[in-house]
């Protein structure tokens, strides 16, 4: 059982998270104020009934106050929200899923006896605002350089960047999570707590071509400044002298300019590019029909004005090819956690150290799903078709 203590900071914690004072939560509950403040002190343990009603008022569940192994993340100082219309509704809620998975990962780590060992592009100082400020490079030019440094890293060359989630997480130490039900201006947001690292939301209803994109501008703002984090919505600007770095980087990551020229000029060899073969080079590089032509025109390749005079023509990009992706939202299968942290929370709930609520809390699901994920990734299927469950405490291979 956690002490008093460790109750009453926890209490305080979602007290400010919820962004209520002491003497609202008390009013709330009907207890004097002073009752509220002897509690988040751990000089009183609150009464199972008064916790419940905490848990309500304070908007987390019973299970978080009090299990062992829970993660406080505080994000960093610097990271902020924003105010009145700068920032979508329903924001600061989603950046609170976010932080709840992010600790909760860490919880899942700890329960295998594992600690998160720095990712290589965590330790990479050159991107940060500070040094670049003072080198004079403008932002534009750096956001392509460390594209470049980057593809150089991954060696990737100028071939299209795909698979990039499990690349991120291990280079980079990213958590990525594609959430539901956020608003729809909202496409991603990056945060950074000392304990959990970097997170990055993405909004799992854009398509995958538009959740690719966000995610390459969030690791963008993670090179440039991780403690500030960001907010990507609509309603920024793209000119925003913060968001010329990450955008640039985005776009020269995504659609390098060599690799594009090099596919670029392999689809010409026939004597003409038409509409079907820019459709085509979209695909191969898993961005828009939009960006690509954009992309083609800003590096001189096609005429400017393309784009717009395709869209004046009435044809539609989807009309180009029978798999042509769409700008259509559509949702990722799955439950949109990393492969890694679903692995972690089916071992954990194997070994028993995790009941089957916790586990389907842990994967923010129902049990009826959790049973189901349990069953599909338990176990490790072989070339023979014979299966080896999944378990993390194993031994280490290397030492046999």
């Amino acid at each position: 059982m956690i002490s008093s203590q460790q109750l009453g900071e926890r209490l305080a914690d979602a007290r400010k998270r919820a962004k209520l004072t002491q003497a609202q939560v008390a009013d709330r509950l009907g207890l004097a104020r002073t009752t509220v403040v002897a509690i988040e002190k751990g000089e009183r343990r609150p009464s199972n009934a008064e916790l419940v009603r905490l848990s309500d008022v304070l908007a987390i569940s019973v299970h978080d106050l009090l299990r062992e192994g829970h993660v406080r993340a505080e994000l960093s100082p610097r990271f902020r929200i924003g105010s009145g219309n700068k920032t979508v509704a329903g924001t600061a809620e989603a950046v609170e899923r976010l932080r709840t998975l992010g600790a909760r990962y860490v919880e899942l780590e700890r329960l295998h006896g594992l600690r998160r060992a720095p990712a290589p592009l965590e330790t990479l100082q050159t991107y940060r605002v500070d040094l670049m400020d003072e080198s004079g490079l403008d932002p534009r030019l750096a956001g392509e350089e460390a594209a470049r440094a980057l593809r150089g890293m991954l060696g990737l060359g100028d071939e299209p960047a795909l698979t990039l989630d499990d690349r991120f997480e291990s280079e980079a130490g990213l958590r990525i999570f594609y959430l539901d039900h956020l608003p729809p201006k909202l496409s991603a947001f990056l945060i950074w707590s000392d304990d959990i690292g970097a997170c990055v939301a993405i909004n799992r209803a854009h398509p995958l071509e538009r959740q690719r994109w966000s995610l390459a501008h969030e690791l963008g703002h993670f090179l440039r400044d991780r403690e500030a984090g960001d907010i990507l919505d609509e309603d920024v600007s793209l000119r925003h002298v913060s968001e010329i770095f990450p955008e640039s980087f985005a776009k020269e990551f995504l659609l390098p300019a060599a690799g594009v020229q090099k596919r670029f000029t392999e689809r010409c060899r026939s004597g003409k590019f038409t509409p079907v073969d820019l459709s085509a080079l979209a695909r191969a590089f898993e961005v828009s029909f939009q960006a690509m032509a954009l992309r083609l025109e800003e590096l001189r390749l096609l005429p400017a004005g393309s784009y717009e005079k395709i869209v004046r023509g009435k044809l539609r990009p989807q009309d180009l090819g029978r798999h042509q992706r769409t700008d259509e939202p559509r949702a990722t299968p799955g439950l949109g956690l990393p492969d890694r942290y679903i692995k972690l929370a089916v071992s954990a709930y194997d070994q028993e150290l995790l009941s089957e609520g916790e586990f389907a809390e842990y994967l923010a699901t129902d049990v009826a799903t959790a049973r189901a994920v349990y069953q599909a990734k338990h176990r490790i299927l072989l070339d023979d078709g014979s299966q080896i469950p999944v378990d993390f405490s194993g031994a280490d291979l290397r030492t046999a």
